[in-house]
């Protein structure tokens, strides 16, 4: 499955789906619970909106206000039609799309930041510079919208986690692999969930949010060292990658361990 056509990664199952490129993680002091209750709420809101161009407005100027100055990102949009979708309400997606409840068949994107066929067109850097074995590799192992959209945009975090199992194991790594190998997509869900639970964030990184779009607005910086005396690490493209910074040798020490017992527990799995 290494053509970029043959795998479809926005929306996977009732469970999981991907809105980063909407700007869903744009937001500040993120947690999971906290957007979930953003996203329910902006739901059940919806559902009583009229299907009319000056309802549609309305709903977004109540919905826009309260980020529009506080995103990590300023020019990055956050996209307040961002929302719960699917029959059990799990998975996030437009609530502007003609599939959603109330919208009888009709596609109202057009009136949304992007326009219609911005969303009908655009595909993140992932779809063309992930290999796809590794995408498979997402596709089986992340069972939710939350951890999935955050992981999934980050090419370069994810290519350099695989290569290391790879060169751990001395063999390329298949999706089979972790189709029904518990202990491998346990260790790769840890590490997926660095994304959000990574201790070592440098103080003015903008948190799990990931700016992806390659025109050079927002580059992501080196791993800051408050001292010259604190060494480079053998995983400093995964550091760079997490947003890491270090005010000591012992922090760096300690974030390689975290690694090192990962990268352990994939190897032994898949061994």
């Amino acid at each position: 499955m290494d053509d970029i056509h043959d795998i479809y990664l926005c929306q996977l199952s009732e469970t999981v789906s991907c809105g980063a490129c909407c700007g869903l993680y744009n937001l500040p002091n993120l947690s999971r619970e906290k957007l979930e209750i953003l996203l329910s709420n902006r739901t059940k809101d919806f559902e009583s909106v009229p299907r009319t161009e000056d309802g549609i407005f309305e709903f977004q100027r109540r919905n826009k206000a309260p980020h529009r100055l506080s995103r990590p990102f300023p020019q990055f949009h956050h996209c307040p039609f961002l929302g719960l979708i699917g029959g059990e309400k799990w998975c996030v997606g437009c609530l502007l799309h003609p599939a959603m409840p109330g919208n009888n068949g009709v596609d109202y994107r057009s009136l949304s930041w992007y326009g219609e066929m911005a969303c009908r067109t655009y595909f993140c850097p992932t779809t063309k510079k992930l290999p796809g074995v590794y995408q498979s590799i997402l596709i089986v192992v992340i069972d939710n919208w939350y951890d999935f959209g955050l992981i999934v945009t980050e090419h370069s975090l994810l290519t350099a986690y695989f290569k290391e199992v790879e060169s751990r194991l001395g063999r390329r790594i298949a999706a089979s692999d972790y189709t029904q190998n518990f202990l491998a997509k346990s260790a790769f869900k840890e590490f997926a969930e660095l994304k959000s639970k990574w201790p070592y964030r440098r103080h003015d990184a903008p948190g799990p949010c990931n700016f992806f779009f390659e025109n050079g607005l927002y580059p992501r910086p080196d791993v800051f060292r408050a001292t010259p005396d604190i060494r480079l690490s053998p995983y400093e493209n995964i550091l760079r990658e997490l947003d890491s910074g270090f005010s000591s040798a012992k922090e760096i020490e300690a974030a390689d361990q975290l690694l090192d017992d990962l990268f352990l527990k994939a190897e032994r799995a898949l061994m």
